[in-house]
Formats: C-alpha cells, structure tokens, sequence
C-alpha cells in the first residue's frame, strides 16, 4: 500500500471515529458513553497510530530519522 494511500486510511478512521464521537455527544445516556468509549475512541487511536507509523517509515526510507 502506498504512503498517500495509508494517510488517507489514516484519515478515514479518525473521521470515522470523531463523527461516532459527535453522534453519541448528542444523545446522553450509559450506551452512548459506551459507543464512545467502545468505538469513537478506538478509531481515532488507530488513525493516529497509522498516521504515525507511515510518517516514521517515510521519514526512515529518506533517512532522515
């Protein structure tokens, strides 16, 4: 997969994950807590953790890590 390709993946889950996070903000109630903390927060984690992850390998194929 390509570096542009992996941002954009990256992209795609922490939008995902903030709109969970707006649609559960709201609407209060213990499942929405639930939804948030279950869904909303892993998927921006992960974006953030692609996005990292590709920016560290691009920056280590040009050496300059």
């Amino acid at each position: 997969m390509s570096h542009e390709k992996r941002i954009r993946v990256a992209a795609l889950f922490v939008l995902a994950g903030l709109l969970v996070q707006l649609g559960t903000s709201l609407f209060w109630s213990p499942l929405s807590f639930v939804v948030f903390a279950g869904l909303g927060v892993p998927l921006v984690l992960l974006g953030v953790s692609l996005f990292v992850a590709t920016v560290w390998r691009i920056l280590k194929e040009r050496k300059a890590l």
